[in-house]
C-alpha cells in the first residue's frame, strides 16, 4: 500500500513516481522534487507545500504542483473529529469528476486510516489571492456563487445514505450530537472569554442556548430531502481567475450530505457584509430556489426561508469554533472570527431566528 506522506517536506520523487504512475498521468519518473512553502505553509486545517518537478520524460503533467498535507497543529485534532480529510478525498476522488462548479484539477487524494495522515495533489494555479472574507462578498458575487451551488445541489438532490452511502452525514441526530459535545461545546466559553467585547448579555444567552439544544438548530429543517454540500462555503474558499467569470471553489474537507440550505445560509450569514445581505436577502432566496427550479427541482420559497432562519443558528458552530477553539495564529485569524461571529448573529437578528428557540 502506498504510503500517505506526514507533511509535505516530506514528499519525494520515488513517492511521487508511484502514485503518477499508478493512476496513468505519467510514463517515466519523477527524477527530482523541490518543496516550496506557500501561503503562511501552515493554515487553519492543512499544510500547503508547491512542488516543483523534474521528469525523465516530457510529460503533459504539469512541473508545478501543490500538495495539502495533514494540519501540522493542535487544529489536527479538530479536523480528525470531523473526518475532514475523507472528506475531502472523497469529493476529489468521487465528486469532482462530475461537479458542476469550476474546481482545482486533482492529481492524488489519500488519507491513512491509522495515522490521519493526508495528502492531496492539485493543480497550482499560481499566485492567486481569494477576495477578501473579511471586505464580504459584491452583489454580483453573491448571485454568482449561490448560482453555482444551486446548480451543485440540483445535481445530487436526493442523495440518501443507501444511494451514497460514502456521503458523510452531516445533518443527523448523531452528527449533532458529536458537534454540540466535541466543537461547539468546548470553544463556547473560550469563545465568549477572548470575544466577550462583541457580546451583550443576550448574546451570551443565546450562544449558550443554542448549545443547550445545538440538535434543533442543525436538524430540524423541514425540508426531508438531502444534496451533496460543499459545507464551508465562504469567500476564502474561492478564487476568480482572470479570464474567469465564475470562481473556483477550494477546501471541500467539510462537503458531505445534508440540507441544501446550509451552503446558502452559511456563505450570506458569513461572507456578505450585512448592509449588503439586508438588502438582497429575500431576493437571492428567491434566485436561489428558481435556480433549482430550472433544473427540475421543487423547494417552495416560504418553506426556504424557514429552514434558512434556523440553520442561522446552527452556523453559530463556525464562528464559535474559530474563535474558541482554533489556533487562529496572526491578526487575520482574530478578525475572521470577529466578522464571521458579528455577521451571523446580525443575521439571526434580523430574521429573529432566536425566536424559534423560545
Amino acid at each position: 500500500m502506498t504510503k500517505v506522506p506526514t507533511s509535505t517536506h516530506k514528499i519525494d520523487a520515488e513517492w511521487l513516481t508511484e502514485v503518477l504512475k499508478d493512476s496513468g498521468q505519467i510514463v517515466s519518473e519523477v527524477t527530482s522534487v523541490t518543496v516550496e512553502t506557500i501561503g503562511a505553509g501552515v493554515g487553519l486545517m492543512g499544510e500547503l507545500g508547491r512542488l516543483h518537478l523534474t521528469y525523465a520524460a516530457e510529460e503533459d503533467l504539469p512541473d508545478t504542483l501543490v500538495a495539502k498535507c495533514a494540519a501540522q497543529n493542535e487544529n489536527r485534532q479538530v479536523a480528525q473529529i470531523l473526518n475532514f480529510y475523507n472528506r475531502e478525498a472523497d469529493f476529489y476522488n468521487r465528486v469532482a469528476p462530475d461537479c458542476p462548479m469550476n474546481v482545482p484539477d486533482s492529481y492524488h487524494a489519500d488519507v491513512n486510516q491509522e495515522t490521519y495522515d493526508f495528502v492531496l495533489l492539485m493543480e497550482d494555479l499560481g499566485d492567486v489571492t481569494p477576495p477578501d472574507q473579511l471586505v464580504g462578498a459584491s452583489e454580483d458575487e453573491v448571485y454568482s456563487s449561490v448560482g453555482n451551488v444551486a446548480e451543485m445541489h440540483a445535481q445530487w438532490w436526493g442523495a440518501t445514505a443507501e444511494s451514497q452511502p460514502w456521503m458523510y452525514d452531516m445533518h443527523g441526530a448523531q452528527e449533532a450530537e458529536r458537534l454540540r459535545s466535541m466543537v461547539y461545546g468546548p470553544a463556547l466559553e473560550p469563545c465568549i472569554e477572548k470575544f466577550g467585547y462583541l457580546l451583550s448579555a443576550e448574546l451570551e444567552k443565546l450562544l449558550r442556548t443554542v448549545g443547550e439544544r445545538f440538535a434543533e438548530c442543525w436538524t430540524r429543517i423541514s425540508l426531508p430531502l438531502d444534496t451533496f454540500l460543499h459545507g464551508d462555503y465562504r469567500q476564502d474558499n474561492m478564487l476568480y481567475l482572470e479570464d474567469e467569470d465564475e470562481p473556483l471553489v477550494m477546501d471541500w474537507q467539510i462537503s458531505g450530505r445534508g440540507k441544501p440550505v446550509f451552503d446558502v445560509a452559511y456563505f450570506m450569514c458569513q461572507s456578505v457584509d450585512e448592509t449588503i445581505r439586508e438588502r438582497i436577502e429575500d431576493d437571492v432566496l428567491a434566485f436561489y430556489t428558481s435556480k433549482l427550479a430550472d433544473h427540475g427541482v421543487e423547494y417552495p420559497l416560504e418553506q426556504c426561508i424557514d429552514d434558512y432562519r434556523r440553520i442561522l443558528l446552527g452556523c453559530l458552530i463556525y464562528p464559535i469554533t474559530v474563535c474558541g477553539s482554533l489556533d487562529t495564529a496572526n491578526e487575520r485569524g482574530r478578525q475572521l472570527g470577529e466578522t464571521m461571529l458579528t455577521r451571523n448573529l446580525s443575521a439571526i437578528d434580523k430574521l429573529g431566528s432566536a425566536q424559534l428557540l423560545s
